[in-house]
């Protein structure tokens, strides 16, 4: 797997797989809990977090939680990712967004 990289309002953020990092680092595998961290990505609307869930579904991701409306008025979803990281994809709308993303 290569490195994935976004790139939001001059913030870049880089995942590599386990095996790259260890790799590089020259540090073992071990292993971990799923539950350390989540990665959330906000969205601007329900359509696009099911697009985004079905996609990674696609991908091999294992899910987790079906997006669902949420407490706060929101909607959101869980996936496992094949390294086992957690994502949340998520619309808010207390997060609208202009053209640039911000």
């Amino acid at each position: 797997m290569n490195e994935l990289q976004a790139r939001t309002s001059g913030v870049r953020l880089a995942l590599w797989p386990k095996k790259s990092i260890s790799a590089d680092t020259n540090l073992p595998e071990q292993t971990s809990s799923s539950l350390e961290f989540t990665i959330g990505h906000n969205v601007d609307s329900k359509e696009e977090v099911d697009r985004i869930m079905k996609q990674a579904e696609n991908a091999g991701a294992k899910i987790i939680k079906h997006a669902q409306n949420t407490f706060y008025g929101g909607y959101a979803g869980y996936f496992q990712d094949l390294d086992e990281h957690l994502w949340e994809i998520v619309w808010n709308p207390a997060f609208e967004t202009n053209e640039q993303g911000l």
